[in-house]
């Protein structure tokens, strides 16, 4: 089977598997829970009028599917957020088994692509680089290179849509990509709640889906470090 073709039926699998986990994980825990949104609600109850707690309390209400599906996102990136997460026994159990099968799939995923761009960085190197002098004068050069693009790529340009989808700032934005895409995800910011996305909810699952894109293609850049000869930095033959 051609891989281009096998890669593409495996991101169709994919696809339908978190489709499917953001389903079942609606019907088992309708109710998510908000970490700090809900807490600050409580804390300035007193100082809102009853139109003003009920236009809050809607805005905040889940956005059922695609909020499910965002959910599935963070689980199988291993980002984590952690700003929402399952109470009831059956969504924790079920949210260890989608985990199980989710993230292995995931990474394999990620494999591959990141195969793909280690082979373009070698091309790249042997193309362009090949009259620097010296095996580690080329992949030193190539490397830091590849670094620099990576960071104008997966981090700069996107954090200045972000900062303006967002309403952050530029420095937040950055901060939460590079948070997101080395997966540590510490949950201080996670996306999606702004007054853009409440203005005009249907963008919200667009917004969903194109993160998701995003985390693949970014973690599979990450992880074609891990192709690109991990030891020719150390061995010059």
């Amino acid at each position: 089977m051609n891989e281009y073709i096998r890669l593409l039926l495996l991101f169709v699998g994919l696809f339908t598997y978190m489709f499917i986990g953001a389903g079942l994980f609606h019907a088992l825990e309708p109710g998510w829970i908000w970490d700090d949104e809900w807490g600050n609600i409580t804390d300035g109850v007193q100082n809102v009028t009853d139109q003003n707690m009920n236009d809050t309390l809607y805005n905040f209400e889940p956005r059922s599917y695609m909020e499910a599906f965002y959910f599935c996102a963070t689980v199988i990136t291993t980002i984590g957020y952690g700003h929402i997460y399952p109470v009831t026994g059956a969504a924790k159990f079920f949210t260890a088994i989608f985990a199980n099968f989710g993230i292995p799939a995931f990474f394999y995923i990620l494999a591959i692509i990141g195969r793909k761009f280690a082979n373009l960085v070698e091309a790249g190197e042997s193309r362009f680089f090949s009259r620097v002098p010296g095996p580690y004068g080329r992949r030193t050069v190539t490397l830091i290179l590849v670094e620099l693009l990576g960071l104008i790529l997966f981090i700069l340009i996107p954090a200045a849509i972000i900062s303006t989808v967002e309403g952050w700032s530029y420095g937040d934005a950055t901060w939460y990509l590079f948070v997101s895409v080395s997966t540590i995800g510490f949950g201080d910011l996670y996306g999606g709640y702004s007054e853009f996305f409440f203005a005009f909810d249907a963008t919200f699952g667009i917004y969903v889906l194109c993160k998701f894109c995003y985390y693949i293609i970014g973690l599979s850049w990450v992880v074609s470090g891990s192709w690109y000869r991990p030891s020719s930095l150390f061995s010059c033959d």
